[in-house]
């Protein structure tokens, strides 16, 4: 089954947006190149403060990104060998627990040690992720990965003291884990039915709403016990998944119809999708600077020329502006009965908001992909996109510790200046851009990483 590469984009876009956000200057920019809720200069949480950035977009765009894959991996397999319950239920449970181990690994085998040798245990690590996870490895290379796993963290613990706990994960990854076992599941039981989607999103909507009127969310965060695994946010964040998964199903339609296509047709057709664009950085706009008001009512009215350009330019794709236009609407319109737009504790609003502008992205960038044929930067990011797991790691693992063993972080340092964080922003995009583009080719190669 044909990929659909614009899903790869945004998916690599996101994971770019993730590493490049992690590692600009501290403390130094202004407070719309970091998350809303962690402000510069101390970069504290604060759960009081409202709105959306584009550093807040880049995780809900990889949870719609998974949505979106999930039909499509499923039905590529039964069209290659047929279905099979039983075997897609054992699948969907392998993926599950590999993401949930991966979710350790990548956080335990990258610690913080001094000196010049711990970067090579560092791509050890890297080494060992590559023989575990690395698509078509034999029984005996996957045996011989974690091996090597094991024994690092063996080594970091009773030799170098490591201190490893329930918590030493990473928190992204363990949400992916657990959205993808409830997102997948639910998709397969409401494969062939919109309406009991519909009915389980609304069964999510009425989960949270009930926990957060009962307190159960802080409960879990409180329990030590249960919260280094469990939290509400595993089940709010299928907000915004199960939307992604009808959007896979559409788009699989759109497919086996070969309606993908958009039609050439002059100066709307570049307004309706521009138009989309530009309605993104609005709302972030607006919302950052809390124009609560006017930013609802410009992004109601946008919204309706668009769908009115839609009728006229590319029908095809109103389902899904439909969608998005719903779920912005109502997020935006929602926020006056909640705290506010916040990502902790994860608000309705964020969720629906996110959602219906990852739609509005996944179409602008296919539009791109069909007007303004295959480009540099469109090839690293769809590369770096369809191998999610190694574009994650690969600067933490193997680009930051070969940077520091041949002193080009010294370089490096040096084009990240104190007194111009600008300068520094620059430098570190290069840094992630080239990480994407050695994930490319490794995609080039027909080298994957799965879980």
């Amino acid at each position: 089954m044909k990929r659909f590469v614009t899903l790869d984009v945004l998916r690599g876009l996101s994971i770019f947006g993730m590493v490049f956000s992690a590692i600009i200057p501290y403390g130094k920019l202004p407070g719309w190149m970091y998350h809303i809720q962690t402000p510069p200069p101390d970069h504290v949480l604060d759960t009081a403060s409202y709105g959306l950035g584009w550093v807040d977009l880049v995780f809900p765009i990889f949870i719609f990104c998974m949505g979106v894959a999930i039909p499509f991996a499923f039905r590529a397999k039964w069209k290659r060998s047929g279905q099979d319950v039983l075997r897609d239920m054992k699948d969907i449970g392998e993926r599950f627990l590999m993401l949930l181990a991966f979710s350790y690994l990548c956080d335990l085998l990258q610690p913080s040690l001094p000196g010049y040798w711990s970067e090579f245990l560092i791509l050890a690590g890297f080494a060992a992720l590559w023989l575990i996870y690395v698509k078509g490895a034999s029984f005996k290379f996957r045996i011989a990965g974690w091996a090597a796993a094991l024994g690092l963290l063996a080594l970091y613990a009773f030799v170098f003291d490591v201190q490893m706990t329930l918590f030493s994960r990473n928190i992204i990854i363990l949400l992916l884990a657990f959205l993808y076992l409830f997102g997948a599941l639910i998709w397969y039981v409401t494969r062939d039915s919109e309406k009991w989607r519909l009915a389980a999103f609304l069964g999510v909507i009425s989960i949270s709403v009930v926990s957060r009127l009962l307190g159960f969310d802080y409960i879990l965060y409180d329990n030590k016990n249960l919260s280094w695994l469990l939290n509400m946010e595993q089940i709010n964040f299928l907000m915004i998944l199960l939307p992604a998964t009808w959007v896979g199903d559409r788009l699989l339609h759109m497919q086996e119809e070969q309606t993908t296509g958009i039609p050439r047709g002059g100066f709307l057709t570049h307004l309706l999708f521009w138009g989309m664009f530009l309605l993104v950085i609005w709302i972030c706009i607006s919302s950052y600077n809390r124009w609560l008001s006017d930013g609802k009512w410009f992004s109601t009215f946008a919204l309706l020329l668009l769908v009115w350009l839609m009728k006229k330019k590319a029908p095809q794709y109103l389902p899904l502006l439909y969608l998005s236009g719903l779920l912005i609407f109502f997020g935006l319109w929602i926020e006056r009965f909640e705290p506010g737009l916040t990502k902790v504790p994860c608000s309705f609003s964020y969720c629906f908001v996110s959602g219906g502008i990852a739609i509005l992205l996944l179409m602008w960038l296919h539009y791109l992909s069909e007007f303004f044929p295959r480009r540099f930067f469109s090839g690293i990011f769809s590369g770096a996109g369809a191998n999610p797991l190694m574009s994650y790691v690969a600067h933490g693992m193997l680009v930051a510790p070969l940077m520091r063993i041949t002193y080009l972080e010294v370089l490096y340092r040096w084009a990240r200046p104190a007194d111009y964080p600008w300068i520094g922003t620059l430098s570190a995009f290069i840094v992630v851009l080239f990480t994407m583009w050695l994930v490319s080719l490794a995609t080039q190669k027909k080298i994957y990483w799965r879980a």
